[in-house]
Formats: structure tokens, C-alpha cells, sequence
């Protein structure tokens, strides 16, 4: 178990390489990625491919990470989204503002690559039952 194939990802990183790099990680553990460089992107993406997990960086241009949600909230292809917000930030505000708007989880930026991978399969795994 804990394989992610097959499960869509849509990642919104503005920064390309950063980008390019979590796509390239997420892609080799089976995952279907679609790539947005801005909220706008990120939030198009989510309503034309219905993904599984959401990997959303905070500061972004157009919408932020937040606005993305916001925009989503009544979104029904957002419906059972997972939401995974990436971020710079460590302040506890940002990260209660976006609890409040569902996300399930907040990483940091310094993430390793094996540890990015190993969260998201714990993410996608469906609960045993």
C-alpha cells in the first residue's frame, strides 16, 4: 500500500525550478501532475481536472494560496480536495487562516524530496478502515 499512482495533482508553485523539481518527485511516485505558476492557474486547474491533493505555495501572484481557497470554497470539482499549503512561513496566523479554509496540512519549503514524497503518499493512502 501507500502508492500514489494514479492520483492527480495539481502543484502551484510560482517559482520554476522549485516547481519543476516537486513535479519531477510527485511524477516518479505514479502521480498525474498538472502544473499552475500562479493562483489563478492553480484554481483553473482544480475545477478542469477534479485532482486529488492540491499542493498550493502561500505567496503567489495573482491569488494567493489563501484566495485560492477562498475561491474554491463552493467549488463542487473541490469537493473531498486535500489541500496542502507550502510555505516560507512559519507564523501562526497564516497557518490558522488556512486551517480555517481546510487545509490539511502546512509544509515547509525546506522539505526533502524523500520527505515530500512520503507525505503525500500518507496523505493519498485511504484511511484503514
Amino acid at each position: 500500500m501507500g502508492d500514489a499512482v494514479g492520483a492527480i495533482v495539481v502543484l502551484a508553485e510560482d517559482e520554476p525550478d522549485l516547481r519543476a523539481v516537486y513535479a519531477e518527485c510527485l511524477r516518479r511516485m505514479g502521480c498525474i501532475v498538472w502544473e499552475a505558476a500562479d493562483g489563478s492557474e492553480a484554481s483553473e486547474l482544480v475545477r478542469a481536472h477534479r485532482p486529488d491533493l492540491l499542493v498550493l505555495d502561500h505567496w503567489m501572484p495573482v491569488l494567493n494560496g489563501l484566495e485560492v481557497l477562498e475561491q474554491l470554497r463552493d467549488a463542487r470539482e473541490a469537493i473531498g480536495l486535500k489541500v496542502v499549503m507550502l510555505t516560507h512561513q512559519r507564523d501562526a496566523e497564516t497557518r490558522l487562516e488556512g486551517f480555517a479554509l481546510g487545509v490539511a496540512a502546512y509544509w515547509t519549503k525546506d522539505l526533502s524530496l524523500s520527505e515530500l514524497g512520503d507525505r503525500v503518499r500518507a496523505l493519498l493512502e485511504p484511511a484503514s478502515a
